[in-house]
Parts: structure tokens; sequence; C-alpha cells
């Protein structure tokens, strides 16, 4: 049932804001009439059949204060929600009704005022064009060069080290490895007369790998680790099963990388290219598709932190607290998905529970600082959102009764979400429509990880590791299982 609603907003001394609605007496004559109906249905009054009974009988055997007060809670429950819809509101906080008219009354409008904390609209120290870097179209022939690099280190070998080179944080060493549970029983995955191992990569825990530098060839570690206390891809499948593993370990080899030298009979005999030039110029191509892919998001990550930097005022709490929790959902049920663990990501990320807690939050921050930014952005251009747009948004939703999913969404008060959606998304387009752009050298990764981090970023990066921590430990199980 649709009321002709008045909004008023007003905003009080402690900041707070006041939403006062007033329905006409007309819908509420009407919704008490349904109500008497509704309740002559529902239950049974001797001597009168379900729907036809009259008003005193309901109101001598249930009292009249009964429908009124069903009413007057039924409009305070669903009547706010379209009322903050309708006055443009969004709120950040539990709203709290402040003022209510009694029960509703026939021939008479109803009022009721709640007050809530609401989105702020902060401004921007400077509307002009943001500067903005994004990297070169075309491969530049140091990208190249880092790819054939890439390459030639995929084809790597290896050769024994001199006896005397004592193992380091990085190594790659051959071992003879002995593993044994609680029970003294074997653990296979983990035994190898002659395992290739790379240290620093999180495999084995740290506490493995400090055992093992400083030594050299055809020294025995004999060592224990507690499952519980290291996390890594390798105890994750060992949860459960053993408190700690004892290790017996000997140094075999300490390993030397040997990389190819990349030649037009390496390139023939390995790709089937003609020469060198044919291989750099597949690399090329291929740098270009992917910049192609990454450059627009390139350019809208570092034009919001550009009009980030310009948001002033403070931002609410409440967001930044809602953002974070959203950004945490989100992340574990990625996590879920994949069949991967917290631990295993912590340690494919090499940090700990508290600095994960503390890159959300940071996360969280860049997110609402800068859709802040771009709603100031929109009123200072005058940038609006037509009912058209918000209804073309539902029917390009793909839901199959796409009217119903629009009169839901409007009976719960969750169209503002939508419009803001769409608002940002065009504040953007015009942001970048405007932007000065700069083509700069694409980073390296190193260079690329010595820079602060960014939001958007760090959340692509977040979901890279997470998928990388499980193929990992999908690879350590099938080892296992072999």
């Amino acid at each position: 049932m649709e009321e002709k609603l008045k909004t008023n907003v007003e905003v009080l001394e402690s900041g707070a804001t006041k939403l006062t609605v007033t329905i006409e007496a007309a819908d509420i004559d009407a919704r008490i009439k349904k109500a008497y109906k509704d309740f002559g249905k529902k239950y049974k009054f001797p001597g009168f059949r379900p729907g036809h009974v009259p008003r005193q009988i309901i109101d001598a055997n249930l009292g009249k204060e009964a429908v009124l007060s069903t009413v007057t809670d039924e409009i305070l429950n669903e009547s706010f929600p379209v009322a903050i819809d309708e006055a443009d509101l969004i709120l950040i906080s539990e709203p709290k009704f402040s003022e209510v008219d009694g029960l509703v009354e026939e021939g008479k409008d109803f009022t009721f005022s709640i007050e809530c904390e609401v989105k702020p609209a902060l401004e921007l120290s400077d509307y002009s064009p943001v500067h903005i870097e994004v990297p070169f179209k075309t491969a530049s022939e140091a990208e190249i060069d880092r790819e054939i690099d890439n390459l030639g280190n995929a084809y790597h070998d290896y050769k024994n080290a001199p006896a005397n080179t004592k193992v380091k944080a990085d190594s790659v060493v051959e071992l003879d490895i002995k593993a044994v549970d609680d029970n003294g029983e074997d653990i296979a995955a983990l035994c190898s007369e002659a395992r290739l191992y790379e240290l620093g990569k999180g495999l084995f825990p740290a506490a493995f790998d400090e055992e093992l530098v400083g030594c050299k060839k055809g020294e025995e570690k004999h060592f224990e680790i507690e499952v519980e206390s290291n996390p890594c891809m390798l105890t994750s499948i060992l949860q459960g099963k053993t408190a700690k593993v004892v290790f017996d370990v000997t140094v075999k080899a300490v390993k030397k990388v040997v990389l190819p030298e990349i030649t037009d009979e390496w390139v023939k005999e390995n790709f089937g290219f003609e020469d060198v030039a044919a291989l750099r110029k597949l690399m090329g191509e291929q740098i270009e598709a992917q910049k192609g892919e990454i450059i627009p998001r390139i350019m809208e990550n570092n034009a919001l932190f550009e009009l980030q930097k310009r948001l002033e005022g403070d931002v609410p709490q409440a967001m930044c607290d809602a953002a974070e929790r959203d950004l945490l959902q989100s992340f574990f049920e990625q996590l879920q998905r994949q069949g991967a663990t917290l631990d295993a990501y912590l340690a494919a990320q090499q940090i700990t529970a508290d600095q994960f807690k503390e890159d959300v939050k940071a996360q969280a921050a860049d997110t609402v600082k800068q859709n802040l930014a771009l709603d100031a952005y929109a009123r200072h251009n005058n940038i609006v959102v037509t009912d058209e747009e918000v209804v073309d948004e539902f029917k390009n939703s793909g839901a199959k009764d796409t009217d119903k999913l629009y009169a839901e969404w409007k009976k719960q008060g969750r169209l503002s979400f939508v419009r803001e959606g769409i608002l940002r998304g065009k504040a953007l387009e015009a942001l970048l429509k405007e932007a000065e752009i700069e083509e700069v050298e694409l980073p390296t990764a190193d260079e690329e990880e010595k820079k602060p981090a960014k939001k958007a970023a760090a959340k692509k990066t977040t979901k890279k590791a997470a998928k990388k921590a499980d193929e990992a430990e999908a690879e350590n199980t099938e080892a296992a299982a072999e």
C-alpha cells in the first residue's frame, strides 16, 4: 500500500538529522479499513462469517486500540524506510523514533519523526581537473627485456655450489628429509631423499628455514616444529593430525641457479620462433594487450586517490566501520570459495594477523574517503541521477522480474543506494574525462612494492594473494596424497 508522504528534514543542534513524516488522513482511513477486515478474517467471532464482522463486534471483543495499535506499528515500520528514501537521506547508523502522534485516528493526518546520523556532505579543497599518471600504451624495450628475462628464469637450471657455500635465507638446497608425527610415524608427504627446496617461499615454516641457514653441504640437523604456532602452507594440512613434526634433515647440496642464454637457437628449440626478434615482437604485443586491460583501472585508481587528497572534513567512523565489515565479508567469502585458509594467506603474504587487520582498516578508510570525494565532485558539477536511470539499472540487472525487484527495493527504502552508486559512476566518468593525463614508464614489481600501498591496488593484491595461497595449498595437498 503506497501512502502519500510529506517529509521535512532539519539538522538539530546536536548534529543529528531529524526527519518528520506526515501521512494524509485518506491513507490512514484506508489502512484502518483494511485492518478491520484482516482482523475479521484472522479471528473467529460466533455468528459471523470470516471477513464480514462489524467493527463494533471487533471493538467489543478485542478493543479498538488493538486495531489502531496494529495500524500504527505497520505505518512506522513500513513508511519510514520509504520516507528516508524519498528525502534522499543515506543513513550511517540506526535511526530512532523521537516523536510519534500516539495512535492513528480516522479522519486525521498521522505524523512521526525520526532522528538519525546521515552521510555528511563534505567538500573538496579544489575542483580543478586532477593530474594522473598512466603507463605508456606501447611496450618499451625495457619492459620487453624484463619479460624475456622472466621467460629465461622459468627455464633455469641448477648446479651445485662449492661445498663450503653456506645456506642463506633465499638459497635453493637439496635436502634429505625425514619427518615423523607425535606417534613416531613417518609423514610420507614430507619425507624425501632428494628434495629440492627454496627457502623463504613460505612452503615450510620460517622456523624450518632458520634451522638451515648457515649450514653447509653434508651438515645434519635434528629439530621439531610445533604445528599450531607455525602456520604455513605445510602445517595447514597437518592441523588436527599431529601437534608437532620432528625433522632429521641433511643438506646434500647448496644449489646455484643457472640461467639459459637467450639465443636464436634456444628460442627456436624451445618455442619454435625463427629468432629472438620474433619472440620479442610477440612479447611486445602481449604487453600492449595487457596494458589495454589494466590502464583503465589504473586511471580510475589514480584519479580517485588524487581526488581523495582534496577531501576536507572528518569522515564518520560509522562509515569506516561499515566499509571494513564489507571488505572482511568479501575477503572471507573469497577464501571460502577457494578452499583456502587465513593462515595460508597470511603465510603467503608474510604478514601477521595484526598487520592484516590494519591493512583492511586502511583500505576501508580509503574507500569511504574516495566515495565522499566523488559525492562532493558530483554536487559541485551538478551531476544528478534521474528516476529513469534508476529504473534502467534494474532493467539491466538480469533479474527475471525487474518490476517486482524495483518495487521491493522501493518498499525497503533501498533505492537511494542504487541512486548513490549511479551518481558516483557518473562522477568518476566526468572526473576521468576532464583529467590531465601523463604517460609514464610502468614501474617494475620491485619498485611497486616500495611504494605506499593504495586501497584499490591493495584490494586486488589481496585477491591475487588469496588465489596464490589456494593454489600453493592445493599443490601441497596433492603432494601429500602422492
